[in-house]
């Protein structure tokens, strides 16, 4: 197995004295050219003198045909030099074996906790994980990732619930919220359901259009009947009804896109509800597209994404008011020279008061959600901004969320902690049937009504302090 000191004897003799026999000088083409450029090694041939390399022998050659296993030799546990050498090995194995682990994908590597010692300190600190580990601290989970916008819906409303500049779910069931926001609810929630919301002068007219309103629709009741007419005073006439619905429907069969929901199903709807006609306001509320409003940087929520909405509904003072006037002075102080949180076009100047989430139907509602919320949490950070005392009279912000056909009416309000709380569940109507459009239109007008005898003078009052 190993060489004889006769064959060690012979290797010497064949060896080349180089002192009688020196190797030849290298030529001019093996010389580094010194301007820079390296020339090819000539290769070397095989009468030129080699380095010399023991002969190998027969039991070498039986060697390299034996498997791996049988060549080590049988290591003493109690032999030093075999000890040291196992761990050598050991750790050798180990960094080729890290070469071919598998990787945990990017999204497992955000997801996983890292444990780091107490010792480890701060991740500013130049100590190593090594030294850290040899002290026998206990270990601390440390801080994951901040999510991002390609962060799920779930565990993006999981991190504002728990971020104190975010927002948490709430219930209209289950919360506790103000009476004037419990009066709003009830009262769009009985002309969401369709019950006696028009006037009964109206029923004939709908049958021969071949409407296919239900009886229930209609109000008989003697008492309620004059108040029923004025406030159904102005509807559209049941052929514009009948084709938006029939639009709606198309938009949801061909699946189209959500700009196509906003732009031919919403904006008809919202000009219906605050415009005289397609241009023209009906009065200081109007609304406007608001799909590029970004949130100014002093709102955004920290360790969390940004986020925007699709309409938001707002209050235009009159021209050289005092509104007006105080809106103005108010800017100059306030982030971006914005009353609102964002400061779009001009929604700078004009402030926000109903906001309005779109989504294609049966999809993104958790999105719609998490958009909305964090876009009325900066809200009310807005509103708080620079006092001294907290908001008394203003106590929700109202809000809409829509999925396709259904609108459903939301409402935000600050608990105990000055946390945003998002309360859901109130159908305002909808674009699926006759009713439902009816119903919708009159729940709009109801709360372009409320943005004009309560909001706008608990504004003025409560952040313009105009008296």
């Amino acid at each position: 197995m190993y060489a004889t000191e006769a064959d060690v004897a012979r290797w010497l003799s064949s060896i080349t004295d180089l002192k009688h026999d020196p190797l030849p000088l290298p030529t001019e083409s093996d010389r580094v050219d010194y301007e820079g450029r390296q020339r090819k090694r000539r290769k070397l041939s095989t009468h030129r003198h080699k380095l010399p390399s023991p002969p190998a022998s027969e039991p070498t050659r039986a060697m390299a045909d034996m498997p791996p296993s049988s060549l080590k030799r049988p290591r003493d546990p109690e032999d030093p030099a075999d000890r040291a050498h196992g761990a050598l090995s050991s750790s050798q194995s180990d960094g080729a074996h890290d070469q071919i682990t598998p990787r945990p994908g990017r999204f497992q590597q955000i997801q996983t906790a890292e444990w780091i010692p107490f010792s480890a300190g701060s991740s500013h600190s130049n100590q190593s994980w090594t030294s850290s580990a040899s002290s026998h601290s206990a270990p601390v989970l440390k801080r994951p990732k901040s999510v991002s916008s390609r962060t799920s819906p779930s565990r993006q409303i999981r991190n504002a619930e728990i971020n104190q500049t975010g927002f948490r779910m709430g219930s209209f069931r289950l919360d506790t919220y103000p009476n004037s926001l419990n009066a709003l609810r009830c009262e769009l929630r009985d002309i969401g359901l369709g019950d006696g919301i028009l006037p009964a002068s109206l029923e004939n007219e709908l049958r021969r259009a071949d409407s296919e309103m239900p009886r229930f629709a209609f109000d008989r009741d003697e008492g309620t009947r004059a108040q029923t007419e004025a406030i159904a005073t102005d509807l559209p006439p049941i052929d514009w009804v009948q084709a938006l619905m029939k639009r709606a429907d198309e938009c949801e069969l061909n699946r189209e896109c959500e700009a196509s929901w906003n732009g031919e199903i919403h904006a008809p709807i919202l000009e219906q509800a605050f415009r005289i006609n397609r241009f023209v306001s009906n009065g200081p509320v109007d609304f406007r597209y608001a799909q590029a409003a970004q949130i100014i940087h002093a709102y955004k929520p920290r360790e969390a994404p940004s986020k925007m909405v699709d309409f938001c509904v707002f209050y235009w003072p009159g021209k050289g008011s005092a509104e007006e006037q105080a809106i103005e002075d108010i800017c100059q102080t306030r982030p971006a020279q914005s009353i609102n949180h964002t400061d779009l076009g001009d929604l700078c100047k004009r402030p926000i008061v109903l906001s309005i989430e779109t989504k294609r139907p049966n999809v993104e509602r958790d999105n719609a959600t998490l958009q909305i919320g964090t876009w009325q949490s900066a809200q009310w950070r807005s509103l708080r901004h620079n006092r001294s005392r907290s908001l008394r009279s203003i106590e929700f912000l109202p809000g809409i969320i829509v999925l396709g056909h259904d609108w459903q009416f939301v409402a935000s309000i600050l608990d105990e902690n000055g946390k945003s709380v998002l309360l859901k569940g109130v159908r305002l109507g909808g674009t699926e049937s006759e009713l439902a459009i009816y119903s919708l239109l009159l729940g709009l007008r109801r709360l372009r009504r409320w943005i004009l005898e309560d909001y706008w003078p608990t504004f003025v009052s409560d952040v313009l302090a105009v008296s």
